[in-house]
């Protein structure tokens, strides 16, 4: 599915107009209109696409069939934290830098 199908099936879902979805982006409507039709939007209008659906990013690119990212519980979420201080510390023997 291209963007423009995508955006023009959330637009549908979510019963509104391209005027209601180009004033939510802070766009004129022509400027949106061609988002459904020929022209990729930029990553900014992207983002604000994909919050204002409540979707990731990457679902209204095609790039994922999952409309939203999984939520980690607190035991994974406690793991990453930890592998990320893991590889904040210098390593043994390793100099800090002066």
């Amino acid at each position: 599915m291209t963007i423009a199908e995508s955006l023009k099936r959330f637009r549908r879902e979510f019963k509104l107009n391209q005027k209601q979805v180009a004033e939510t982006l802070g766009i004129k409507q022509p400027s949106y209109q061609v988002y459904e039709s020929t022209t990729t939007p930029s990553a900014k209008v992207i983002l604000r696409l994909a919050n204002a659906y409540d979707v990731s990013a990457d679902y209204l690119l095609g790039r994922s069939d999952e409309p939203r990212p999984p939520k980690f519980d607190e035991k994974t979420l406690n793991l990453i934290r930890a592998m990320q201080a893991f590889q904040a510390t210098p390593s043994a023997g390793q100099v800090p830098a002066q």
